[in-house]
């Protein structure tokens, strides 16, 4: 047999090369199988917005569930500068989370950058459980979780 290897874009290739990845993934593990099946494809969103008398945003925390693994995925979080250190933070933060409890999750997760919120995250439960260093060029990406 001999071979060769390609380095040419070919979108054709590259979804055969994920179908072979996935039917792999399917047959390796039962929990992988389960949430490949149709209907287990899909994210429930949660979401908790901080809005002020006028109609302002002052924050906001967006997330969606994993329903198959039971994971909360933390996307997307803010608060306007002039509210931070007042709770505003945390109080979406854990209304997201309790959204995704109710709904059966058991682990939330997120990423966040060193000169965004890794302490405020912290100080909320959640840990460290990997980094990526110089990510983007001259920053950290933490990876961090915790149990809901």
């Amino acid at each position: 047999m001999t071979w060769h290897i390609e380095v040419a874009s070919d979108p054709a290739r590259e979804d055969e090369l994920t179908d072979h990845l996935v039917e792999h993934n399917r047959e390796a593990s039962p929990a992988v199988r389960r949430r490949f099946e149709p209907g287990n494809l899909r994210a429930s969103p949660v979401q908790a917005f901080a809005i002020d008398e006028t109609g302002e945003l002052l924050g906001g925390c967006v997330g969606h569930i994993e329903v198959v693994w039971h994971w909360l995925t933390v996307d997307t979080m803010w608060v306007d500068p002039r509210y931070r250190g007042r709770g505003l933070g945390t109080g979406l933060l854990e209304a997201v989370e309790d959204q995704a409890r109710t709904r059966g999750c058991r682990w939330a997760k997120l990423n966040t950058w060193e000169f965004q919120a890794p302490d405020f995250y912290g100080r909320l439960g959640y840990h460290v459980y990997g980094r990526e260093v110089d990510y983007p060029p001259g920053h950290t990406n933490h990876l961090m979780r915790r149990e809901l």
